[in-house]
Parts: C-alpha cells; structure tokens; sequence
C-alpha cells in the first residue's frame, strides 16, 4: 500500500510505502505496549527502569556526539554525588527531565527544538550560538539560508492530520530522518535530534511509561543507522527503509523492556505477599542507591540524604534488615549494605 502525505499547508510530503515489515514491528509494539501499561510493578522498581532508561539516553546521545562516558559517573551525576560533573551530561539531565512540562503541550514547533538545543549546550558554546540555526554550508544538507523554513514546514506537517493518521512511530521515524537531513545547528545536532525525537514520542504516550528510549539501538546499529539514511535520496526521497529500520529498533527496545517488567512484576507479588512493599520514600531511595551503585557505606549518607542525620538512616537501615531485603557486612564505620 503506497502513503503518500499530503498536507496543503506545508510542501514537505513524506513518501513511504507501509510494508509488512512495518506492520509486523507495529504489532510487536502494539503488543509489547499492552503488556507494560497493564503489568503493576513496585514504584521503587519503575523508578528503577527509568533511572536505567535515562542513564542509556545520555550515554548513546553522548556517544553519538563523539564524547564516551562511563555508566558510573553518568549515575553519580544524574544522583548529584559525583564531584567533577561534566557539563555535558548536566544539560542532558536537566533537558531529559523537562521533556514532562514540554510534553504537556502536545504539540512540537520550531521554538521547542531551538529551546532543547539551547538547553543542551548550555555554557558549552557562547550564547550567540545556543538555539541558532547553523550559517555555514555542509555537503548534502539543507542550506543555511533554507533552515528555518525547512524545519517550520517539517513541525507543520508533523502536527497535521496527515501525520497523526500514521502511527506515532512512523511519524516520530519521519521526523528523525527529516532533521538528519536538514541538519539544523552548527554542534549538538545529534543530541537535539535525539531528544526531539524521544519527545515527540512521548508526547504520543510510545515511551511506555519512561522506561524505553531508542537511542540505544541507533549506537548498537550504526552500519543498519547509516545504510537506512542513506536510502533517502534528495532526488526521490522515499522513507519505507527507513522506517523498517526505526519501527524494527523501537520493537527490539521494547521488547526487552516488557520481559523486564514481567521478570519485576513476579518479584512484586512475592514482595506484596510478605510485606515488603510497604517502604518509605527514603526506604527506597536507599534500595535503589544499592542497586545503582552495589552497596550503600557509612560514607554516603551525608550525599544521599544532606539533611537528615546519620542515626535516621541507621534506622531505616535497620528495618531494611529486619525485612531481610538488605544485609550488613563489616562494623561501624567500614559497614557496607547489600541486597541480599
């Protein structure tokens, strides 16, 4: 079946054919969203998965500007214990948690993604440059002087009915491949892209519950990334490749995810069955620092909890133990506590 969009207001009109390969991945993920929205887990476990789900965010986002950043000290930063942060994965922190507000809308235009770019490099370029389209030319991209309008035609079909009679997927796929092509800044074009792209999904509620991003794929296929991109020629440009290639990632990334929430959602019963649900905010703070990071030292109560004093959290952990969720080892100062 040949989808030809056609939205009078813009001249951007997306050609693409829905294949099977594209409604196979569809019901993968029609089928895989239905499992996590209806699967009840303990709120210390989904605040877990999207911990998990940020954290490989900003790291494939980094990745894909080139920068390589160990998971631990995106942890450490994203907890606000780590002491030499990088500005990088700060602004992606902040941006990353803002995308909730900026959702609320939804709609995306061109003001969002030059705010999110803004964001992102935030007291790393001059401010001349943040949110500024890009003034020098790059082979086979649009031309600086075309930016703007390229980008307000895209955002206008993008919120058309044109394009939210496909599914989310295949717009949010389209959208992705488009602001490749534009390319609209001079640096952070691939965070911002990302970033976009991940809050036009969740403004159509495909973030299943925030525990999936795609990024991740994109740094796991790099070669399949290029090849699909490369199949939208500026002669005859045709998406169906493409949008093979991104439905396939998000089925693939959700996927993992629901077999991760059914793993939990035993774990729950089991955990509800004995009791052991029944935790303070600050009880599970501590769960998910030991699940973070290993173990839980004397030396980290002042930066996981600033304000509360030594012996409040010598008595939580106490009941942690009575509750046989965590075990100590050592005594006084060089304690440590573990899941057990």
């Amino acid at each position: 079946m040949r989808e030809i969009c056609k939205n009078y207001l813009a001249m951007f009109f997306p050609e693409f054919t829905i294949t099977q390969k594209i409604l196979k991945n569809i019901g993968f993920i029609e089928y895989y969203r239905a499992i996590v929205d209806n699967t009840v887990i303990l709120q210390n476990w989904e605040a877990q998965l999207r911990k998990e789900a940020k954290i490989d965010f900003i790291r494939s986002v980094l990745l894909a500007e080139k920068i390589n950043i160990p998971d631990e000290t995106i942890k450490r930063t994203i907890d606000n214990i780590e002491q030499n942060k990088s500005g990088e994965i700060v602004n992606l922190d902040k941006t990353y948690d803002m995308l909730e507000e900026i959702s609320r809308s939804k709609e995306l235009d061109e003001m969002d993604i030059k705010y999110m770019h803004k964001s992102i490099s935030q007291n790393l370029l001059p401010k001349t440059r943040q949110g500024v389209y890009r003034s020098t030319k790059v082979s086979g991209k649009t031309e600086p002087e075309s930016i703007l309008a390229d980008i307000v035609e895209l955002f206008d079909w993008f919120n058309s009915l044109d394009a939210k009679e496909n599914h989310p997927v295949v717009a949010a796929s389209i959208l992705k491949a488009r602001l490749e092509e534009i390319m609209p800044f001079e640096n952070f074009n691939s965070a911002t892209i990302d970033t976009t792209v991940h809050l036009a999904l969740k403004i159509s509620g495909y973030t299943f519950k925030d525990y999936v991003v795609i990024t991740g794929y994109y740094q796991k296929t790099q070669r399949e990334l290029e090849r699909g991109l490369a199949s939208i020629s500026h002669e005859s440009p045709d998406y169906t490749e493409w949008i093979e290639y991104f439905s396939e990632g998000m089925a693939l990334q959700v996927s993992s995810t629901q077999e991760k929430v059914k793993t939990l959602a035993k774990d729950t019963k089991i955990a509800k069955a004995s009791g052991r649900y029944k935790l303070t905010e600050r009880q599970e703070k501590i769960i998910e620092f030991i699940q973070n990071y290993g173990m839980l030292q004397n030396k980290d109560f002042q930066r996981l909890f600033p304000n509360i004093s030594e012996d409040s959290v010598l008595r939580d952990l106490k009941v942690l133990i009575e509750r046989d969720i965590i075990e100590k080892a050592g005594s006084t100062k060089s304690s440590r506590y573990e899941l057990k």
